[in-house]
């Protein structure tokens, strides 16, 4: 039996050259032979190759599915679903350092109160040291800046 195939025009290039695309990532399935294209374009696999956007096409879709760049539905939504949760982690982590943030602004604007009400500008306490041999270290630091973790009582105003 005889095939009749019709000719290719430019529109038809086209849209075989978006499919195989669409091919390419795995949006029309996995397997990509050249008599799939035949029965679904109506065009013979010669007049299909000797076009060279569509062997080109072709080629790409051919290497993107053998390589495993397309994932199977389940790949993707066990992907997806990996994604969402890390999302979600993600969200909670970076709310958790906000509120720290939050908390460590506030420590400062207090401490810059206390600083202000016991008559010292703020510039005159925040300058840089004229050297580094005249930072104290680790240790002192530690020991200067305990007395300073405690909560800060309630001055009695709201």
């Amino acid at each position: 039996m005889v095939k009749r195939f019709r000719r290719m025009s430019e529109s038809d290039v086209k849209q075989i050259v978006t499919d195989l695309d669409r091919w390419a990532t795995g949006q029309l399935g996995a397997k990509l032979t050249w008599a799939l294209l035949e029965e679904r374009f109506g065009f013979s696999r010669q007049s299909l190759e000797a076009k060279p956007e569509i062997k080109a096409a072709y080629d790409y879709a051919k290497k993107a599915l053998s390589g495993g760049l397309v994932k199977s539905r389940e790949q993707a939504a066990q992907e997806n679903s990996d994604l969402q949760r890390e999302i979600e982690r993600l969200k909670l982590q970076l709310a958790e350092y906000e509120r720290r943030e939050n908390l460590w602004k506030r420590r400062w604007q207090r401490i810059a109160y206390h600083i202000r009400e016991k008559g010292i500008q703020m510039d005159e306490v925040d300058r840089p040291a004229e050297t580094r041999e005249n930072l104290p270290i680790e240790r002192e630091v530690a020991i200067i800046l305990r007395p300073f973790d405690v909560e800060i009582p309630s001055s009695g105003r709201t």
